[in-house]
């Protein structure tokens, strides 16, 4: 029978995945992929075992499953004797092991009673060796972010049922609990940063939709599901479904102002596994998100090239190889749907997909998300630093406009970090030969070689104002440095508005007060919309690894003289 465009995805990436293995028995990586982007070898490559045997009983194709037992010989050099994991050959980082266990978990599950009996042994004392790390290891108080409790829930759950351990099984009741009680008012999960629980002085908490949707909540699914916890899955469809006002109409997901965002990508996060299993889950009973697959699967698609997944839709326009991370990773959550009973479904409609005019703020972010007529926008002020801040993990604030959506164009700004930096050299890939420059909406100017930009203003005032077809938006920010966020001139401060109608989005901006050199920068997703400026301006093209978007960026003088843009939908060619 003729795959599905789901199970023919994965069979792409398979193919993918088997052509950049190591197949000389003599080389030292033996089992691992290659990276076309960055000439290394990734540590975290067994997370494929799942989806490649999950594509060996779609089709019976020994060449799989041959590919599953090289990557299992290549997880050795990786694998200590206690049952964890390591991140990379030059990395210590041993939390990793919660998703390895997680994946040679679900394998089993699926496809224990299918494999060739050595195999099923040697992936059940993987899986053993691995949980019980898990338990003895990942408690509350472990340092990491919250998404890695959320995968040892799961982990300790399915040990638990598959072992008969009651201490596991305990173990997953008391980190689900700890990690249901993360979870904003708003429906967001709390805690990608430590402490969990901390606030700053506005009450922003430490978010990222793109670990919450790809990796927290799928696991807290998991491990609730495992539990059979019937009261914590009805929690969790709750707040899923609040958190789909994040979902964009083409399947991207709007993390434009996330603290991981240094590792988003248009579809979700970088080293993520994806939504796609949670949202089979979830769409047996509620079609909405069967729906958000849906489109999920048809983004993803589009990022496919040659059977690879590329961080973003115009990675290949842009000559940017693709980082194999994203296709071994992303495999997973869509052999997990796939196993779940994902299918084909007739198209119905999401909260994005309502054209009233509606304003919905987010205490916990400082940020507001505003619907006009076909377009969406998201305004930030979040002023959360997190602990990678200094190296570059620099999210949009300064009501910033950080995000633009046009419900026929696409995404027309998405914002991500201001500097592009290595803050997690394994899991991020460099930028070859393009204008690699933000894509956040900003004034700035540069003194004694320091760049200074309002886009960095975690003190940003906001205000909205709602009539019935139109939204308004003030803002006032002052401008920081990217390192510390410190302000350099106390009383210098940049004033926009953005007013959004049916027919436009207007943009003005201007200082209060005199100061030369500074600029407004405007950077418009190429090919989306018209831009019109009532004063010169320069333009040129340029590219965004994070979000992987091409873009024309627009820049003008800044001074006491108010300058206005505007932007209409482009006509079509």
């Amino acid at each position: 029978m003729k795959p599905n465009k789901a199970q023919q995805l994965l069979l792409d990436w398979c193919g993918y995945l088997l052509k950049q293995q190591i197949t000389d028995e003599n080389d030292p990586y033996y089992g691992g992929f290659r990276c076309e982007a960055c000439d290394r070898v990734h540590g975290r490559a067994d997370n494929a075992v799942f989806p490649l045997i999950c594509a060996y009983a779609l089709t019976g194709e020994e060449q799989y499953l041959d590919g599953a037992r090289r990557l299992l010989r290549f997880r050795r050099l990786l694998a200590h004797e206690d049952g964890s994991m390591q991140n990379d050959f030059d990395s210590e980082w041993k939390g990793i092991t919660v998703f390895s266990a997680l994946n040679l978990s679900k394998t089993l599950a699926y496809f224990g009673e299918k494999l060739p009996a050595d195999l099923r042994e040697e992936l059940k004392q993987l899986f053993a060796a691995s949980a019980e790390w898990v338990y003895q290891n990942v408690k509350i108080g472990f340092r990491a972010n919250i998404n890695y409790y959320c995968a040892a829930a799961a982990v300790n759950a399915m040990a638990g049922a598959h072992f008969g351990s009651q201490a596991c099984t305990e173990r997953a009741k008391e980190l689900l609990a700890y990690c249901m009680a993360q979870f904003t008012d708003s429906g967001l999960i709390g805690g990608e940063g430590q402490p969990h629980g901390f606030r700053t002085e506005k009450g922003c908490a430490p978010v990222d939709v793109g670990y919450a949707m790809e990796e927290s909540l799928p696991c807290l699914i998991d491990a609730a599901a495992a539990l059979q916890d019937g009261a914590a899955l009805d929690h969790l469809r709750r707040y899923a479904r609040r958190a789909l006002d994040f979902l964009l109409p083409d399947g991207g997901w709007d993390n434009s102002f996330g603290v991981r965002n240094n590792k988003w990508t248009y579809y979700g996060s970088r080293t993520a596994d994806g939504c796609l299993g949670a949202f089979a889950a979830l769409g047996k009973t509620d079609a909405a998100f069967t729906e958000a697959a849906r489109r999920t699967v048809d983004l993803l698609r589009a990022c496919t090239r040659d059977g690879a997944l590329h961080g973003g839709l115009h990675y290949q326009e842009y000559g940017q190889p693709p980082c194999v991370h994203h296709t071994f990773c992303h495999a997973a959550a869509l052999a997990d749907a796939l196993c779940r009973g994902l299918t084909e479904s007739n198209p119905t409609a999401l909260p994005c997909d309502e054209e009233a005019s509606r304003v919905k703020y987010y205490p916990e972010l400082d940020t507001y998300k505003l619907s006009v007529g076909p377009w969406l926008a998201t305004v930030t002020a979040y002023d959360y630093i997190t602990y990678t801040f200094p190296r570059g993990a620099a999210h949009a604030s300064g009501g910033s406009l950080s995000l633009l959506y046009h419900r026929k164009r696409g995404a027309v700004i998405a914002g991500s970090v201001y500097e592009y930096k290595l803050t997690e050299p394994n899991n991020m890939q460099q930028p070859k030969a393009v204008a690699h420059r933000s894509l956040i909406p900003r004034a700035e100017y540069e003194k004694d070689g320091v760049a200074y930009a309002t886009c960095l203003d975690g003190n940003a005032a906001v205000e909205v104002t709602q009539e019935r077809d139109s939204v308004r938006v003030s803002v006032r920010a002052r401008f920081c440095d990217a390192t510390e966020r410190a302000v350099e001139d106390e009383l210098l401060a940049a004033l926009f508005s953005y007013t959004f109608t049916a027919d436009k989005v207007t943009i003005t901006a201007k200082l209060n007060q005199k100061k030369d050199g500074v600029r407004f920068v405007l950077p418009i997703i190429k090919n989306t919309v018209t831009v019109t400026a009532d004063a010169p301006h320069q333009c040129q093209e340029i590219f965004f690894l994070t979000g992987g978007f091409g873009a024309d960026e627009y820049v003008l003088s800044l001074t006491e003289q108010e300058i206005q843009i505007e932007i209409g939908e482009k006509d079509h060619e």
